[in-house]
């Protein structure tokens, strides 16, 4: 299942993460991006505290990117769909998957990721990470955060059962 990761309410960006340094080896990489946006997730059928197999599908949306590298990425949509076996007591228990990534300039960028799930005070978080196996910065590190903020799981008792969800999102990406 794709995963569902997204970052808090309020979002800072900091450029300076951004701006490459002479920085010792052991410190973090410096971003090549990083943007901020949305996941949007739809379950068929919809998601009940009944496991079952639901084709999920939706999309990433970068509405914001700084880089001072790659200036001319500033946004990016990431459609993404495939089957899980999903419950509401075991929502987004994590996974594995690809995602191709469609910059606003044209380009386009597959990765492959790994992600996780956690539950803080009723927010579910996902962080995925993978590298970018082609296309634009083909060989850099993507770690994407999603929270859904506020998780109201009412719709897992009934007949329809929980059949979408959204969530913020911070998108950085660096060298290996």
């Amino acid at each position: 299942m794709k995963k569902v990761a997204a970052a808090p309410a309020a979002i800072v960006l900091a450029l300076a993460g951004v701006v490459a340094t002479s920085a010792p080896a052991s410190a973090a990489a410096p971003a090549l991006v990083t943007c901020t946006g949305t996941t949007t997730v739809d379950f068929s059928p919809g998601v009940t505290n009944t496991p079952q197999t639901v084709s999920v599908s939706g999309q990433d949306t970068a509405d914001v990117c700084l880089s001072l590298t790659h200036p001319q990425l500033t946004s990016f949509i990431g459609p993404f769909s495939g089957t899980a076996s999903q419950s509401c007591t075991s929502l987004f228990a994590g996974g594995s998957g690809t995602e191709t990534l469609y910059w606003n300039d044209g380009t386009s960028s597959a990765w492959s990721y790994t992600n996780s799930f956690s539950n803080v005070n009723g927010t579910k978080v996902g962080t995925s990470t993978g590298p970018l196996t082609s296309g634009t910065l083909a060989g850099a590190t993507v770690t994407q955060t999603i929270t859904f903020a506020n998780l109201d799981l009412t719709a897992c008792t009934t007949p329809q059962g929980l059949t979408s969800l959204s969530g913020l999102d911070t998108w950085t990406i660096t060298h290996l």
